[in-house]
């Protein structure tokens, strides 16, 4: 059996509110792509947050590469987010005065050679980008840049929130094949957020979470190809 390089182990999430996660039982192999389906609401993003370090559980346990990171020093969890994790949200976190290669540069703690830049550029088309500034770019360009930066430093785990919520069909697909390329050509494991069953289709695996619990968690048996998927929702 492949050992995990995440797991969660009935994580459950409370505010003053009520629970919004309950008892969640999560495990995530090497070079997976895993989609995380759910309605707003469901707790899609509060699950996403305690795994990427973010947010801590109420109760229950988060094992990286064997580690209970859930117990881990704020400078150890600092270190594993700096050298380890990629983020990409559905909302930009762009720096507007600097230029698109100084934002993705912003996520090189390791200092990656010219070469991996340019490939990584050259891999999401935007290659001829480097030199201008957010405003010059589409939404799908600034996207694109943004998922460069998460993936600069070669993290083993990118966390994509709702990442192409903000964009159309024809930027969310090509989103989607360019994030599937990545975990291909680098070995990443992805775990994408969405309620659109269509990405859905094309993960390694689907869960399906609902009012804070997860109610299937099954191997995708019937990959759809990214570019192949249809928008009609």
């Amino acid at each position: 059996m492949t050992e995990a390089l995440l797991e969660a182990k009935s994580i459950s999430k409370k505010y003053e509110s009520g629970y919004v996660l309950q008892n969640v039982d999560l495990s995530i192999e090497a070079c997976q792509f895993i989609s995380v389906l759910g309605h707003s609401g469901s707790g899609k993003s509060t699950m996403l947050n305690i795994l990427s370090t973010l947010l801590k559980p109420t109760s229950g346990q988060v094992f990286y590469k064997g580690r209970d990171i859930t117990q881990l020093s704020k400078k150890e969890i600092s270190r594993i987010r700096r050298e380890d994790i990629g983020m990409v949200f559905q909302h930009y976190i762009i720096i507007p005065n600097l230029t698109v290669e100084e934002n993705i540069q912003l996520g090189n703690n390791k200092m990656s050679d010219a070469g991996k830049l340019e490939e990584l550029c050259q891999l999401l088309g935007i290659q001829h980008l480097l030199k201008k500034y957010p405003y010059q770019l589409s939404g799908g360009e600034q996207q694109r840049m943004c998922i460069a930066r998460a993936v600069i430093k070669n993290p083993a785990i990118l966390f994509c929130d709702e990442a192409t919520g903000a964009l159309d069909s024809e930027n969310s697909k090509n989103i989607i094949v360019l994030l599937h390329d990545i975990k291909k050509r680098y070995g990443t494991s992805i775990i994408f957020t969405t309620h659109n069953r269509e990405i859905a289709k094309t993960a390694d695996r689907i869960v399906l979470l609902e009012d804070g619990h997860i109610i299937k968690n099954d191997k995708n048996t019937n990959i759809l190809s990214p570019d192949r998927m249809s928008w009609e929702i």
